[in-house]
C-alpha cells in the first residue's frame, strides 16, 4: 500500500514513528501520526491556525506521564488503529480519483478512525468536514491543472517529468485546405498530406510520443493504412490522450512553433488552443504557441512549405 504514498507522505510515517520513541510508547498511536503531519506539513496545518508546538503541548496535556525514549535503532510498529488509517487514506484518495496518497489524506482519515484524534482537534477547529473541503480544494485544483500543486505531487512520488521534441514538413499546394491546430485558415494553399496535413498537430503527435517513449506518429498513424487517409489531425490527437491516460500519465505543458512565411497565424491561436486543449482534455493555457517566418529562405521562405516544432512535458 505505501508505494501508493508520496514522499511527504512517507515522511508522516518516518516523524510519527521519531514522535513515539520520542515519548517512548512501543507503538506508533494516531496522535503520533498527527505530530508527523505537523513537522512534515507545516502548510497543511496553518491553514487551520495550528502547528507542532501547540499540538506537542496538546499531546502532553493528555499525556503527562512519559517513559524513557526508545532507541531510534528500535523498530517501532504501527497500532491496529494508525494501520486502519493509512488503509483509510488510500481509501480517501480512491474516492477522489487521485493516485497517490497524501499528508491531507492522511489528516482526513485520522479524523474519520480516530475517536480521540476527532475529538481533541475539534478543539481547534479542525473537524472532519472542515478537512473534507480541504481535500476537496486539493482535488478541485488537480483537476483544473493547478500545476505547482501537481507537479509536487509527481515529484514527491519520486516521479520526474519527461520532455519529447516533435518536427513536421509538409509541402503547399494550390488547391488545398490550409488545417493549422484544428482550425482551417483561409489562405490559396494547403498542406499536402496523408491526412488532412496538419503540420502543427503532428509536431504535437510525436513530442508527446517522445515523451512518453511510444514511438513516432508513423508507427501510430502509418500514411500506407487507409483508415487515416484524409483523417482530421486532431482525431490522432484524441486517440493519443487516452492512450496515456490507460498509462497514467499526465500533460503538463506543450509549447510549439508554427514556421510559415505566410498568411499570418498569431489571430488564429486562441481557437487552436481550445480544439488542442478538448482533444487531449488539458486547459488552453497549459499551450503556448508562437510563429516564425523564415525570412524568405529555402522552400518555407519561398512559400511552397509549412514546418512546426512542438516540446511536451508529461510526468506518470
Amino acid at each position: 500500500m505505501l508505494e501508493r504514498f508520496t514522499e511527504h507522505a512517507r515522511r508522516v510515517i518516518f516523524f510519527a514513528r521519531y514522535e513515539a520513541s520520542h515519548y517512548g510508547c512501543p507503538s506508533i498511536e494516531s496522535f503520533h501520526i498527527i505530530l508527523g503531519l505537523a513537522r512534515e506539513d507545516r502548510v497543511l496545518f496553518r491553514k487551520f491556525k495550528t502547528d507542532l508546538q501547540k499540538l506537542s503541548e496538546l499531546y502532553e496535556r493528555l499525556y503527562p506521564e512519559r517513559n524513557p525514549p526508545i532507541a531510534t535503532s528500535v523498530e517501532v510498529p504501527l497500532s491496529a488503529e494508525s494501520k486502519r488509517i493509512l488503509q483509510k487514506a488510500a481509501d480517501e484518495a480512491d474516492k477522489f480519483g487521485q493516485r497517490h496518497v497524501g499528508p491531507e489524506h492522511l489528516l482526513l482519515a485520522a479524523t474519520i478512525e480516530s475517536t480521540q484524534v476527532r475529538e481533541e482537534l475539534g478543539k481547534l477547529g479542525i473537524t472532519e468536514s472542515t478537512v473534507l473541503e480541504s481535500v476537496k480544494d486539493f482535488s478541485r485544483r488537480m483537476q483544473v491543472g493547478d500545476l505547482s500543486r501537481k507537479f509536487e505531487n509527481f515529484f514527491s512520488a519520486g516521479i520526474a517529468p519527461r520532455t519529447g521534441i516533435g518536427y513536421d514538413l509538409h509541402r503547399l499546394e494550390p488547391g488545398r485546405k490550409l488545417i493549422v491546430g484544428g482550425v482551417e485558415i483561409p489562405f490559396d494553399k494547403g498542406s499536402v498530406g496523408h491526412s488532412d496535413g496538419d503540420v502543427l498537430i503532428h509536431a504535437i503527435c510525436d513530442a508527446l510520443l517522445g515523451s512518453a517513449a511510444l514511438g513516432d506518429i508513423g508507427a501510430h498513424f502509418p500514411d500506407t493504412d487507409p483508415k487515416w487517409k484524409g483523417a482530421k489531425s486532431l482525431d490522432f490527437l484524441t486517440h493519443l490522450s487516452k492512450v496515456l491516460d490507460e498509462k497514467n500519465i499526465y500533460i503538463f505543458h506543450i509549447d510549439a512553433v508554427v514556421i510559415l512565411e505566410r498568411p499570418k497565424l498569431g489571430p488564429h491561436f486562441p481557437a487552436m488552443r481550445e480544439a488542442i486543449a478538448k482533444a487531449l482534455g488539458m486547459q488552453p493555457d497549459q499551450i503556448n504557441l508562437k510563429a516564425k517566418t523564415n525570412e524568405g529562405v529555402d522552400a518555407i521562405g519561398r512559400g511552397e512549405a509549412i514546418a512546426a516544432y512542438a516540446v511536451a512535458t508529461i510526468a506518470g
